[in-house]
């Protein structure tokens, strides 16, 4: 291009040149002839002073043009050098570039081959958010609950559920030996909606329960609905969560609290009249980054009026009321510290109190068991998540949390205060009274319960201690009452239950070795008869609706006259083996001291006589086996 240019330039160096040689003879001729040049000055030019005049040689000239040319050639020279050398430097930078792309590219994929190591976020089953589903399981189990007692009340090599030997510290955790002997069956589906960021989940859940018949000695197979549901979540980008759960026959997920030992209104027994009718209900969550707040909704048909025998009564509809608020600072990537706390509220209408008749009172509903209860909540773990303990019963819903021993050293703090209210018939005024100045006929029936539970873990050891507390009102609180539907009378003696509990174990190649020691103080109810000798009744665990003891479910202990009661402890070993997330064996030896326990001995005549001071039943040895499928 500057070639070309330098031409053209040349060219018209050329072209001037030769024009200026041009015109010179037309100038001679002018001067010879005056006359003639004037008269065409005058026509053509008007006259210019000398001054105006711009003469240039021809050499002049010619060095104006290629002046101009150099000028010219040395400026696109200039543009041309520039051009390169941004060329040269965006080769370089990019250069650069592919070269750093291609040494972070492993790295970049590692992050992302972890990324796809990690396990699904699962949802927190607190009451608040709910697990997204029930795994479907089988279960192997041969044990014995008591190996020195070989009644009916405890044959050898069982599979049937022995409620009254779970160990206490395990009912608090959240441990069920009611569900050892179940099967569970999920049929789960998850789909993407039309919508976007839409979810949908079904699930229909039934638990299969296998017990041996006492007199026949067969093998006695229930199924029954287990907490179906039908789920709408919808999560979207900017962090808010949409999510409306329906339960159409069992809300049990409907309750407030964490611990299963203060966890209260998950089943119907909260209804003192509860019978088999379903309870639905629906559950309703907003979140929003770590915060969620839900309301939940469930009711049960029952009984308006005590029922005796095959009386027909009308039928009434109670309800009850949900609702919290959570933090969960959620953990990424196992960070260090994951926060939780909640605080939630329950309101229950349990309905009418049989105990006193409508008509006498002067306001008909003076005697509705309205009941309520507030649950706060928080749960601090540091380093890796820690887990649950080890116990060869399952959880109730069939869950276990397995500890990560990612970190060298996690530590995690929970604590758990729940507080009840309903009132009940005062037990101090029982005569029925249509006076306006007479006694309240109800009262109140407050109920405390509280747990903290501390663990420590270092590389693969666990160090667990756990204290709760709950007295006597919380213990009989859905009975309702010690005595049903009274409060408790002025001139009884009552005392609350505390339990304290060690546990440690040790992980090493899938496999868990531990060890437990729990104590406990248990709750009594104590009256005095007309001679003054006093009568212990013995809460061992808190109460259903059932008004009377029976030999498979004895959760309360009446103790001979004049007897005090004992306090009780266990001691117990676990080894545990993990085959994959899915298959587990466990092996279990328990021992339990009950001095407050009794022994349901035959008679000839068909009845029952209370035996104590039996070593084969107040000194309990157990021995446990158990293999478990879940998928």
């Amino acid at each position: 291009m500057k070639k070309i240019t330098s031409i053209f330039m040349l060219l018209f160096l050329s072209l001037a040149l030769a024009a200026q040689e041009a015109q010179e003879p037309e100038a001679g001729q002018a001067a010879e002839n005056p006359e003639t040049a004037a008269a065409a000055a005058d026509e053509t030019v008007p006259a210019q002073n000398d001054s105006d005049k711009i003469v240039m040689s021809k050499e002049e000239l010619s060095n104006l043009i290629r002046q101009t040319v150099d000028e010219e050639l040395a400026k696109r020279d200039a543009e041309a050098k520039k051009a390169e050398d941004a060329r040269k430097a965006d080769e370089a930078q990019k250069a650069e570039e592919a070269q750093k792309s291609d040494a972070e590219k492993p790295a970049e994929e590692a992050v992302k081959d972890e990324k796809k190591a990690e396990p699904e976020e699962k949802y927190e089953g607190n009451g608040l958010i709910q697990t997204s589903y029930t795994k479907s399981s089988i279960s192997f189990i041969m044990g014995d609950d008591n190996l020195r007692d070989n009644s009916q009340y405890s044959p050898k090599w069982d599979i049937g559920s022995r409620y009254e030997y779970e160990d206490f510290a395990d009912r608090v955790y959240g441990y069920s030996n009611n569900v050892k002997s179940s099967t569970k069956l999920s049929l789960f589906h998850e789909e993407k909606g039309f919508l976007p960021y839409l979810t949908a989940r079904m699930s229909l859940s039934f638990a299969m329960y296998n017990s041996v018949d006492s007199l026949s000695d067969k093998l006695i197979t229930s199924l029954k609905e287990d907490r179906s549901f039908l789920e709408i979540d919808f999560r979207h980008p900017s962090k808010n969560r949409f999510n409306i759960t329906l339960y159409p026959y069992n809300a049990d997920n409907i309750a407030i609290g964490t611990f299963r030992g203060l966890r209260w209104g998950a089943n119907a027994s909260v209804w003192p009249q509860s019978d088999s009718s379903p309870v639905p209900g629906f559950q309703v969550l907003y979140g929003y980054s770590d915060l969620s707040v839900y309301f939940g909704f469930k009711a049960h048909a029952q009984s308006k009026t005590d029922k005796l025998s095959t009386e027909i009564v009308p039928k009434e509809t109670v309800y009850g009321f949900f609702g919290g608020l959570t933090y969960n600072a959620k953990r990424i990537n196992n960070t260090e510290h994951n926060i939780k706390a909640s605080i939630q509220g329950a309101f229950i209408d349990k309905g009418d109190n049989v105990n006193i008749a409508e008509y006498l009172l002067k306001n008909g509903s003076d005697d509705s068991i309205i009941s309520y209860g507030i649950d706060a909540f928080i749960d601090y773990n540091y380093g890796s998540r820690f887990g649950d303990p080890l116990g060869i019963n399952s959880y109730a819903d069939g869950t276990w949390v397995s500890p990560d021993y990612t970190s060298d050293f996690s530590w995690r703090l929970r604590a758990e205060y729940l507080f009840q209210n309903e009132r009940l018939q005062n037990a101090d005024y029982l005569s029925v009274q249509a006076d306006e100045n007479a006694t309240s006929i109800t009262d109140d029936y407050i109920g405390h319960g509280a747990a903290v539970d501390l663990g420590f873990r270092w590389k693969g050891l666990r160090a667990l201690f756990m204290y709760s507390f709950r007295n006597l009102a919380f213990m009989s609180f859905d009975a309702p009452g010690v005595t049903p539907w009274n409060t408790i009378p002025k001139d009884a003696d009552q005392s609350p239950e505390h339990l304290f509990m060690l546990t440690a174990d040790y992980f090493f190649y899938n496999f868990w070795l531990g060890a437990s020691f729990g104590y406990k103080i248990p709750a009594t109810y104590t009256v005095y008869d007309a001679n003054g000798h006093k009568n212990t009744m013995v809460i061992r665990e808190r109460l259903s609706t059932d008004a009377v003891s029976d030999a498979f479910d004895r959760t309360r202990e009446m103790l001979p006259t004049g007897e005090s009661a004992s306090n009780i402890y266990f001691i117990k070993a676990n080894l545990k083996y993990q085959f994959s997330d899915s298959f587990t064996a466990m092996l279990e030896y328990g021992y339990t001291y009950d001095h407050n326990r009794q022994k349901m001995v035959a008679q000839e005549d068909g009845t029952y006589k209370s035996e104590f001071d039996d070593d084969n039943v107040t000194h309990i040895h157990s021995l446990m086996f158990l293999v478990e499928g879940r998928f």
